[in-house]
C-alpha cells in the first residue's frame, strides 16, 4: 500500500474529526446507522491510500468523496456541508489543479441542493454557491502551484541524476589510466624490470611527481563537482584514523622521499573510531601532506599527529616551512587561491575541498601559522562513542 504524504494523513484526519463530529451531533438520530457508516467511511479511506499509485485514481477517489459528502449532508445536516465542502477542497489541492476546481464547484453545487432540500438557508444559497466559486478558484491555484513545484522537484532529481552519473563515468575514465600509470612507476621505481641509472631515475621521479599531482588534482575536481552538484552522498562508518594515516603516509613516502624531507607520525596507542567517511578523510590527509611537503625545504619535516579530546578527535599537519603573514592565512580557503605557494605547483582547490570535507563531516579546520617557524593545520572529525 502507497504512503500517504503528511498533507493527505492531515485530510484523513480531518475528514474522520469531522464525521465523528457529526455522528455525535446528531445522536441518536444517526445511531442506528453508525455501523454501515463506519464502514463507509474506513471504505472511503482505503481508496484514498490506494489513489495515490495513479492521476486518475485521485480523481476518481475525490468524486466518491463528494459524493458520499453530499448524501451525509443531506442525511444528517444541512449545516454540516460547509466543514464537508472544506475538506473536500483539501482534497482538490493534493490531487491536483484541476481535480481541485471540479470538487470546488461540486462542492458549490452540493451546499446549494443541500440548502434548497434543508430549507431555512433559501436566502442565503447564491451567497454560498458565490463562495464556492472563489473557493475553488483559489484551491486550483494552490494546487496548480503544488504540481508546478512537484514538477519542477522531479525535473531537478532527474537532472540531478545525469549529472551524478556523468560524474561517475568521468570519475572512472580519469583514475583508471592514472592507477595503471602508478603501478608501472612502482615498478621501474622497484627495478623489477631491470636497473635504473641516476637520469632514468630523475626521470621517472619527474614524472611520478607530476601523476601525483594530476590525480590529487582529479580528485579535487570530482570531489568539488559533487558538493555543489548536490548528489554527494559520502557514507560515514567507524573509521581508525591510525590506519588512514599510516596508509596515506605510506603512499606518499616516494613523494617525500624524492624531495628529501622526512614524515612522521605520532598518535596515542587507544583511539576511538572516528565517524567518518574514510575515502574523503584519506582525501584531506593527501591535500594537507602535499600542501606541507610544497611548503617545507629539502631536509624538511612533517609530523601528521592525532589527538583526541571530550568532543572530538584532533588531527594536525604540520610543517617547519617558511610560514605565511596574516595577509596570505586570509586568502587560505578561497577557491583557486595559492596563497604563500612559491612552488608553482598549487591549484588552490586543495585547502578549499579540505574545508569542504571537513565540515561536510560536523569538524572544523584550524590554521596556526606565523613567518618563519611553519605551518600546522588541524581538523576535527566526530568520534563513535557506543
Amino acid at each position: 500500500m502507497i504512503a500517504m504524504d503528511k498533507a493527505n494523513l492531515l485530510v484523513s484526519l480531518a475528514r474522520g474529526l469531522i464525521y465523528i463530529g457529526a455522528l455525535l451531533l446528531c445522536g441518536a438520530r444517526a445511531a442506528p446507522f453508525a455501523p454501515v457508516l463506519l464502514l463507509a467511511l474506513i471504505a472511503l479511506e482505503a481508496v484514498r491510500r490506494w489513489r495515490w499509485t495513479a492521476r486518475h485514481g485521485a480523481a476518481w477517489a475525490a468524486l466518491i468523496d463528494l459524493a458520499l459528502t453530499a448524501a451525509l449532508t443531506l442525511w444528517l445536516d444541512p449545516a454540516l456541508s460547509l466543514l464537508f465542502g472544506l475538506v473536500i477542497v483539501a482534497d482538490g489541492i493534493l490531487a491536483g489543479w484541476r481535480i481541485a476546481l471540479l470538487l470546488g464547484l461540486g462542492a458549490g453545487i452540493v451546499d446549494a441542493l443541500v440548502a434548497f432540500v434543508g430549507g431555512g438557508w433559501a436566502d442565503e444559497v447564491g451567497a454560498r454557491v458565490l463562495f464556492w466559486l472563489a473557493l475553488a478558484g483559489v484551491t486550483a491555484a494552490l494546487a496548480w502551484q503544488r504540481e508546478r513545484e512537484r514538477r519542477t522537484r522531479a525535473e531537478l532529481e532527474k537532472t540531478v541524476q545525469v549529472r551524478s552519473d556523468r560524474l561517475s563515468m568521468l570519475s572512472h575514465e580519469v583514475r583508471t589510466p592514472l592507477t595503471l600509470m602508478r603501478a608501472s612507476l612502482e615498478l621501474l621505481f622497484d627495478e623489477s624490470a631491470g636497473p635504473l641509472t641516476e637520469q632514468q631515475r630523475t626521470f621517472l621521479q619527474t614524472i611520478y611527481q607530476n601523476e601525483e599531482r594530476i590525480a590529487t588534482l582529479a580528485q579535487n575536481l570530482l570531489t568539488q563537482a559533487r558538493l555543489e552538484s548536490g548528489v554527494f552522498s559520502p557514507k560515514t562508518q567507524p573509521v581508525d584514523l591510525r590506519r588512514v594515516v599510516r596508509l596515506v603516509v605510506n603512499d606518499m613516502r616516494i613523494l617525500i622521499e624524492q624531495r628529501q624531507q622526512q614524515i612522521r607520525t605520532y598518535y596515542p596507542q587507544v583511539l576511538p573510531l572516528a565517524q567518518a567517511d574514510p575515502g574523503l578523510v584519506r582525501q584531506v590527509l593527501i591535500n594537507l601532506i602535499q600542501n606541507a611537503s610544497r611548503h617545507t625545504s629539502e631536509g624538511g619535516l612533517i609530523v601528521v599527529s592525532i589527538a583526541q579530546n571530550d568532543y572530538a578527535l584532533l588531527v594536525s599537519v604540520t610543517d617547519d616551512g617558511a610560514g605565511m603573514g596574516l595577509e596570505h592565512r586570509r586568502q587560505l580557503f578561497k577557491r583557486f587561491s595559492t596563497a604563500g605557494d612559491n612552488s608553482g605547483e598549487g591549484t588552490g582547490l586543495g585547502l578549499v575541498i579540505v574545508k569542504q570535507i571537513v565540515e561536510w563531516h560536523g569538524g572544523k579546520v584550524y590554521v596556526d601559522t606565523s613567518l618563519g617557524r611553519g605551518t600546522s593545520f588541524y581538523f576535527t572529525l566526530p568520534f563513535d562513542k557506543t
